[in-house]
């Protein structure tokens, strides 16, 4: 396990709220979660546990549609890294739920000037993430985004940036709003 660099109570195992992994899902169809603990933690069956250790696995091998809620300790640019490669690996979609740290290293490098990454949808309210005994906390000490990244470069040179009000707003409505910004004059 990562050491984590917020207050996390020393956990890396925090799951991600169903109210929001649904809504994404509904629209995404993922077939693999390539970061839970064990099936409680899972939202997605098949995934991939630390035993097997998804940054030295090929995801695609388990899956092509891929969510990913990686554990948000000092390795976390590893997660990008794999995530960004993991398109170029195989995989027709990778879903990263991160902190939207842009002013990184490793967000320059595996987000904003990577022409897999296909956008960055920013999260309100701040993510109430599920303790592993079950219980949701307060908000996330910082903003969260959803990093989508593709096989194929994106379509538009600027890298789509949308922002989704997930308690109130549907998934689907951002996925609408993404079209309409790539679509390519022809």
């Amino acid at each position: 396990m990562t050491q984590p660099t917020t207050r996390t109570l020393g956990k890396d195992d925090w799951m991600t709220p169903s109210d929001l992994f649904d809504q994404v899902q509904e629209v995404c169809e993922f077939d693999l979660d390539a970061c839970a603990t064990n099936l409680d933690a899972a939202r997605v069956d098949p995934f991939i546990d630390p035993k097997t250790d998804a940054l030295r696995v090929r995801w695609a091998d388990y899956g092509k549609r891929v969510w990913c809620n990686p554990p948000y300790g000092r390795g976390i640019s590893h997660w990008f890294e794999k995530a960004a490669n993991a398109c170029r690996d195989g995989c027709e979609t990778v879903a990263l739920l991160v902190y939207a740290n842009t002013d990184t290293t490793y967000w320059r490098k595996w987000v904003a000037n990577n022409p897999h990454t296909l956008c960055v949808i920013f999260i309100s309210p701040r993510v109430k993430f599920v303790r592993p005994d079950g219980e949701r906390a307060a908000g996330a000490p910082k903003g969260s985004a959803l990093i989508f990244y593709t096989p194929v470069p994106r379509p538009v040179p600027m890298l789509p940036h949308l922002y989704w009000h997930y308690d109130n707003e549907p998934f689907a409505a951002i996925t609408q709003r993404l079209a309409d910004m790539t679509q390519v004059n022809q």
